[in-house]
């Protein structure tokens, strides 16, 4: 844009010359048809001033050809530089977008995995947490049942002895109270005895 400026500005007197001379002209032509006769062409005061008027427009032309050719490139260039770096940030932020979708699949993916590594440990925790519920359940009951067998065996034995020395006290009194006896009644009496004493300890 500064170079057109510049090239106008060199240019403008040599336009305001050739504005001049195309007045001047007219003026001397118009003067020309007031003094003589309207069909007569003065051709030699008009072929100087289009001579001199040529000569001024191929002098502008080649002035200011090659600062307004030079001006117009640098502004093509100026555009394409433009372009390219407007297409060149276009890609980058193509680029960068991909890139964001990427890492926001792979996080969302990432997200997902988490979810079902978490559920698959939770399944286990929760199988191994009932496993060793019904297993500690089985010991408890285990345990129980050999305590009651223990105290089973235990009251039986405390039973067992207490009938028996009943049965002993009793054998006793009834020894005393009767006093003498034959060795047959003695013998039947052992034979009871030892019979009461083996029911008792079934």
């Amino acid at each position: 844009m500064k170079k057109i400026i510049r090239v106008l500005t060199t240019a403008a007197p040599l336009i305001c010359s050739a504005a001049f001379l195309l007045i001047s002209s007219g003026a001397l032509a118009a003067g020309g048809g007031h003094g003589g006769d309207d069909g007569h062409i003065p051709f030699d005061k008009i072929g100087w001033q289009a001579a001199n008027l040529g000569i001024l427009l191929i002098g502008i032309f080649y002035v200011i050809k090659t600062p307004l050719v030079e001006a117009f490139k640098a502004r093509q260039k100026n555009y394409i530089e433009q372009s390219e770096k407007t297409k060149s940030s276009l890609k980058n932020a193509e680029a960068a977008l991909v890139e964001e979708k990427t890492k926001l699949m792979d996080l969302e993916a990432g997200e997902k995995s988490a979810l079902d590594r978490a559920r698959r440990e939770a399944d286990l925790l929760k199988a191994q947490l009932i496993s060793d519920a019904v297993a500690a359940a089985e010991k408890i009951k285990l345990e129980a049942e050999l305590a009651i067998k223990r105290e089973l065996s235990k009251a039986k034995a405390s039973i067992n002895s207490a009938i028996l020395s009943q049965a002993l006290a009793a054998a006793a009194t009834s020894l005393r109270e009767k006093g003498q006896t034959s060795a047959a009644e003695k013998a039947g009496h052992e034979a009871a005895f030892v019979k009461q004493i083996e029911s008792v300890n079934i």
